[in-house]
């Protein structure tokens, strides 16, 4: 089984440790035919990449792409900003980003001081009441209502939530659940609501370094162990159909 892109990859434009070039050369050397660039978004306080960099990227994405024959999309890995569900894409970013995946990074910046106690702080300390729960589940649930998203990247790491809710939700309206290439949350009885409701997964690496890209071992092995149909994974042996996001 092999899968057709490798849509979660990290570089020096965020705190990978390779070019667009290097991530590209690797993808071509194991067989994939396309890869995102997928570097932390304007609201990282750490790592992300700058609008004024956009450019740059588009550029070195072109380059790339002649270089290797390796489709590459100009992707970002925004976060979750606050308890309705907000993150740092723009209207105006759509006109250059092709896929938007979406995640919970501990280092975003809260909208508020309210989004940082009622969401970072209990989720960062490991604060998980069922009440908390309950919050970063409509998070989630408004974020997939009004952002503009194509994945939902490492779902419930760092952030427990409940897995029907998302998991119904994310297939009306076309959302791709990530099986991470490092870091994945679902227990056995979460793999089983997730295809209860037809939950289509996508395979990544989430690679912050070049020899990395393509390596969804992690993800594969949940696929193997749990017994997720091929028919679920988008990215095995062909092109996701990428919703639209304008």
């Amino acid at each position: 089984m092999v899968i057709y892109g490798d849509y979660h990859t990290h570089t020096t434009y965020s705190h990978g440790k390779g070019s667009i070039l290097d991530n590209a050369l690797i993808a071509k050397s194991k067989g994939l035919k396309e890869i995102a660039i997928t570097d932390h978004g304007f609201s990282h306080k750490l790592f992300n990449f700058k609008r004024s960099q956009i450019d740059n990227i588009i550029m070195d994405i072109q380059k790339a792409k002649q270089a290797t024959g390796v489709n590459i999309l100009f992707g970002i890995e925004e976060n979750l900003l606050s308890l309705d569900g907000k993150i740092g894409v723009m209207k105006r970013d759509l006109d250059f980003l092709d896929i938007v995946s979406v995640g919970y990074h501990k280092c975003a910046k809260a909208n508020s001081a309210k989004d940082y106690f009622k969401l970072f702080m209990p989720n960062n300390m490991h604060f998980y009441s069922k009440a908390q729960i309950e919050r970063n589940t409509l998070c989630i649930l408004k974020a997939i209502e009004t952002q503009p998203i194509n994945i939902i990247t490492h779902l419930g790491v760092g952030m427990p939530v409940n897995i029907e809710e998302i998991a119904r939700l994310a297939k009306q309206k076309d959302i791709f659940i990530e099986l991470n290439g490092k870091r994945i949350a679902f227990s056995r009885a979460d793999i089983e609501v997730l295809l209860k409701h037809d939950t289509k997964f996508i395979l990544n690496s989430d690679a912050h370094r070049p020899d990395k890209v393509g390596d969804v071992r992690n993800g594969m092995a949940y696929v193997l162990k749990y017994g997720i149909p091929e028919k679920n994974i988008v990215n095995l042996g062909k092109r996701p159909n990428f919703k639209s996001l304008k």
